[in-house]
């Protein structure tokens, strides 16, 4: 009865130990995702001009790609470190993905676009 009683409670150790694991990566994925969200959000849009629409400079489209393939580098990490987690499947983190991706192709074909 007593080795009983010890092995329910190593297990429950035992257990409480991958669940608090889980916790953490599901923390860290977290606020992994989050930090790449702040990037994109950040991302430079350059200047408002008259019509209405926003200009770009060199400067600004250098930034947006560098800015970008750093933000796509860090989803692959996290996708590597934390793909099992929550956090990471969630339609969020794959329309995140999606931003990422789109801006840092834009921003790269208007680079190669003007000679940049």
């Amino acid at each position: 009865m007593i080795k009983q009683c010890v092995a329910g409670m190593v297990a429950v150790v035992m257990c409480g130990s991958v669940w608090a694991a889980g916790n953490e990566d599901e923390a860290a994925a977290l606020a992994s995702l989050t930090e790449v969200q702040k990037m994109y959000e950040n991302r430079p849009q350059g200047t408002p001009n008259q019509a209405g629409t926003r200009t770009l400079s060199k400067k600004d489209i250098n930034d947006c790609v560098t800015q970008m393939t750093e933000a796509k580098n860090k989803l692959d990490t996290v996708k590597q470190q934390y793909g099992s987690t929550k956090a990471y499947q969630s339609m969020q983190t794959r329309m995140l993905a999606g931003q990422v991706r789109g801006r840092l192709g834009t921003c790269k074909q208007t680079k190669d676009t003007l000679g940049y």
